[in-house]
């Protein structure tokens, strides 16, 4: 059985280090049930690539600068951000 799109959609939120808390639009059970099975839904990298490239955007100014590793290492000092596990 192929996963649905909002199942896919919640599993690779839930892989984003970023996002603390996903948001589900369930209002049935069968919903919440559908929405809930993200969570035995297993990306391979090859599909994780594919997710970002298809939902990447230009950030234009100023992102684009905020996004240099210069700016970064200021902003950020050796901190680092962990993927969820």
């Amino acid at each position: 059985m192929r996963d649905a799109p909002a199942q896919v959609g919640l599993a690779w939120t839930l892989r984003n280090p970023g996002v603390t808390a996903p948001i589900i639009g369930a209002r049935t059970t069968g919903q919440l049930e559908d929405n809930l099975g993200a969570l035995e839904v297993e990306l391979t990298a090859s599909h994780l690539a594919r997710l970002d490239e298809a939902s990447a955007i230009e950030l234009g100014y100023p992102h684009e600068i905020l996004a240099r590793e210069s700016i970064l290492a200021l902003t950020r000092g050796d901190m680092t951000i962990e993927p969820r596990r």
